[in-house]
This record gives structure tokens, C-alpha cells and sequence, in this order.
């Protein structure tokens, strides 16, 4: 009898719904990934979008700093001003009412030893340094030097959604024993809005706001390295016209009562000499100096440089700079002269001499300058360095502070007074009635507070000192 065989089982068919639910939960699996992936994308994505937000604001605040800076640098080496920071341009403006230079607003400058020290805000306090400060207000910056007070940029119409970048600036003493001369700091505090507590030095930052503090050590590069110790410095000779008239006194201990400093011979007949009491006027005479006459350099340097020609190494050895670097210092006045300066020229000269307190003034031209005006005081004395020849007027003037001729043979004219020092480069032919007196105070001064003020090397810090 066969027996019956057993059919193998049918595979397992999952029905309809049953392949539904499982399709829907690899799929919600699926989902739950991809949505853990875009999640994560996105916080990256808001994270670099605040990270992007704070840089921008960072770097915008750190220009702003540098930018301050450098601004209060400019302003240094700049003209007297507005109390909106604006630069004069008229002499009339100067009493009208009576406006400082932002050197003169913001620091003192001691004229006998040339210590700088920032001018206090007695309004706030007597220890606190004066404020100014400026914001960016979408096209272009808006400023203010209040000589009491916080900066007042308040009125300052706001162009554009911002951020709108500001910063203050203030200067310090820097930590040094003992004080140096001509050394001074300045700190800026920069800040993405121009809110006085964004600002201020002790200020505390809010949510969103871009901050900076930087800080810069600046020295005053003197107008006049080494100064004359006798009125009348010659490199060449020494001449008079015919009825010409040339007075020359120095009667101050520390320059040992010199009177005359020249490279080549003197003939003291040429002058009436006063010096120290008691001492002959023929000792007061230093001349045929070795160290005055600077011959040029034979064989000559190669590559040539300015020393190879005596006349600049004599304009080395009085201002401590080449001529050229000379003219392009930032506090450098320069005035053209090419012609011949006449009146309007002349008044250039005076104008500069009383807009810019502390500078140079170059006179570019061989053509004479002709001095028509007092010139200079003695808070304020002049240094005026001229191509050409330097003339007075008609009336007698006075020029106090240090006159300088690279003219080859300088030709004076008419009566007129140098309180101070007159320098030839060369040749000086007297021509009317020259008188000249040494004046220390006008040398010290010149010395220590005129020239340009530059940055320190390494003296730049990007924290708040």
C-alpha cells in the first residue's frame, strides 16, 4: 500500500495592511532620521550665522578703534579747530570766538622740560583726561571735542539700518620712570552703536554690541632737533651792503653768551656784538668751525644719498631730518613760493603761523619772502624754513622764533627784529637794519613742543592697558 507524501508548507505572504505598516515604519524611521540631520544642519547654520553676526560686528568695532587712532593722530598734527572737530581755514575764524588746536585742547606740553601731560576734565573730575569723540553715521563721520564732557554725538542724524560704528578717545600718561619727554598715550573704546555707556572707558557692554579697546604710544618728533646756541648761525660767509646795520646780542649763561656761529671767517667789524658782561666780544665770535662748514663729501657716497651736499647735512645737523623728510612730516605747513611771495603769500605764512600752533612752516621757491607782519609770540614761536631769501617790510617787524635760508646767498632788506635765531645754509649778505637776540625760552620751546607727533614703535596694543 503507498503511503501518501506531505507537500512542503507554502511560504509566509504577509496580507496587504501588513505590508503597509511595516513600509510606514521604515518610513517614519527614514523621516526621523532626515529630520535629526536638517535639525543638526540648522543649528550649524544659525551658529555660523551668529558667529558671522558677532565677527562682523567684532571687526567693525576693531576698525572703528584703529580708525580712532589714527584720527586723533591727524588731529594732533592739525589745525585749530570747532568745537565740532572742523579744521579752520581763515585767520578771522581763529578769534571768533577764540578757538585751541586739538593739541593745544587736549594736552599740555611742558616748554621747559617737554613733559606732555592730558589737559583733566575738571567739569567731571581733576583726574579725568578730556574726552573726544566721533561716530560713523552711514556716510561719513561726525565728531566732537568738547573741552568739558562726555562727547555729545546725540545730535548726529543716523543714516541707514546701522550698525552705526563710534568710538572715544582720551589720553594717558604712559607707565614710565622717570616721565619721558614728548611721550604720550592715547587709548580709544569703540563700540558698534554710539551709546555713551557702549563708550565710555568704565563702560559695561550690552547684548549685541561689537566693542574694541586699543591703545598707541605716540612721541612728539621735534620741529627743531638741535637749535642754535647764537643768533646768527652762517655755514658760509658773512657780508654787509653799504649803510647796513646788524645788531646781534646773546646775554644767556647756558649758550656761554655766543654770539656768532660760522663756517667760515667772521670780520666782528660787520656787527655790533653784545654778549655776557664782563666777557670780550671777540670770545663771543665762534668762526672757521669745522663743524659748522660741512664741506661736501669727496669722493661722494655712492648710491648718492643727501649727504654727499654739505647744505643738507647743515639742515641735518639743525632740524635732525633730510630736507625732504623734513617737508613731509604731518604737521609741516607748506607754502608756495616759486615767483616770489607777495602779499597774499606773506599772509599765508602769518596765517599758517596762527592756525597751526606747533608746526613747521616750509617755504617752497627761490623766490624772497618778504615779512610784512610780527610773526610768532612767545607762547607760540615760529619756525619758518624758506627756499629762498627772508625779507621785512617796509615798517620794522618782529619774528619771534627761528628763521631758516637755503638760498645760496640770503639777501635780508628793510628793519626788522629776530627774536630767536636766523640760519643761513650758506652765504648771508646783510642788506637794512638786522637785529637779532638770542632767546632761550623761544629755543626750549621750539625744542620741545613743535614738530609732529608719531607713532611708537611697538608701543600699539590691542587690550585695554
Amino acid at each position: 500500500m503507498r503511503s501518501a507524501s506531505k507537500r512542503p508548507p507554502a511560504p509566509y505572504r504577509p496580507t496587504a495592511p501588513a505590508r503597509g505598516a511595516a513600509s510606514l515604519i521604515v518610513v517614519m524611521v527614514l523621516f526621523f532620521v532626515i529630520s535629526l540631520v536638517a535639525a543638526y544642519t540648522s543649528r550649524n547654520l544659525i551658529f555660523e550665522q551668529r558667529t558671522s553676526g558677532n565677527q562682523y560686528r567684532s571687526t567693525l568695532a576693531f576698525e572703528a578703534a584703529d580708525a580712532g587712532i589714527e584720527w586723533a593722530l591727524a588731529r594732533l598734527n592739525g589745525a585749530r579747530m570747532n568745537d565740532d572737530c572742523t579744521p579752520l581755514t581763515s585767520a578771522a575764524a581763529v578769534s571768533s570766538p577764540p578757538q585751541d588746536s586739538f593739541r593745544e585742547r587736549y594736552l599740555a606740553i611742558d616748554a621747559g622740560t617737554g613733559i606732555v601731560t592730558p589737559r583733566p576734565d575738571t567739569s567731571v573730575s581733576p583726574s579725568r583726561p578730556r574726552l573726544a569723540g566721533c561716530v560713523f553715521d552711514g556716510s561719513d563721520w561726525s565728531c566732537h571735542c568738547p573741552a568739558s564732557g562726555d562727547p555729545d554725538l546725540s545730535g548726529v542724524t543716523l543714516n541707514g539700518t546701522g550698525p552705526h560704528a563710534a568710538f572715544w578717545v582720551r589720553f594717558t600718561v604712559p607707565p614710565m620712570t622717570p616721565p619721558r619727554p614728548g611721550i604720550v598715550r592715547v587709548d580709544v573704546n569703540a563700540c558698534t552703536r554710539a551709546g555713551p555707556d557702549c563708550l565710555k572707558f568704565d563702560r559695561q557692554a550690552q547684548s549685541g554690541d561689537g566693542l574694541a579697546a586699543l591703545s598707541a604710544v605716540l612721541a612728539l618728533r621735534s620741529g627743531l632737533g638741535s637749535p642754535p646756541n647764537a643768533p646768527l648761525l652762517v655755514r658760509g660767509t658773512t657780508s654787509a651792503a653799504p649803510g647796513a646795520t646788524l645788531s646781534v646780542t646773546n646775554d644767556d649763561p647756558a649758550a656761554e653768551g655766543t654770539t656768532v656761529l660760522s663756517g667760515a671767517l667772521f670780520n666782528p667789524a660787520l656787527a655790533t656784538l653784545q654778549t655776557l658782561p664782563g666777557t670780550p666780544v671777540a670770545r663771543s665770535v665762534i668762526d672757521d668751525d669745522p663743524t659748522v662748514k660741512l664741506p661736501d663729501l669727496v669722493p661722494a657716497l655712492v648710491p648718492a644719498t643727501p649727504a654727499n651736499h654739505g647744505a643738507d647735512r647743515m639742515f641735518n645737523s639743525v632740524f635732525g631730518m633730510w630736507p625732504s623728510t623734513f617737508m613731509e612730516q604731518p604737521a609741516a605747513a607748506i607754502v608756495e613760493c616759486a615767483a616770489g611771495c607777495n602779499a597774499s603769500d606773506a599772509d599765508g605764512v602769518a596765517d599758517m603761523a596762527l592756525l597751526e600752533p606747533g608746526h613747521v612752516i616750509y617755504v617752497k621757491g627761490a623766490g624772497p619772502l618778504r615779512i610784512d607782519t610780527d610773526l610768532g609770540t612767545a607762547a607760540s614761536p615760529v619756525l619758518v624754513v624758506a627756499e629762498g631769501s627772508v625779507e621785512f617790510g617796509g615798517a620794522p617787524q618782529t619774528v619771534r622764533g627761528v628763521v631758516y635760508s637755503r638760498a645760496a646767498t640770503w639777501t635780508t632788506a628793510n628793519a626788522g627784529t629776530v627774536q630767536g635765531a636766523i640760519v643761513a645754509e650758506q652765504d648771508l649778505r646783510v642788506v637794512g637794519t638786522q637785529t637779532l637776540i638770542y632767546d632761550a625760552a623761544v629755543m626750549s620751546r621750539l625744542r620741545l613742543a613743535s614738530g609732529s607727533f608719531v607713532k611708537v614703535p611697538g608701543g600699539w596694543r590691542d587690550f585695554a592697558p
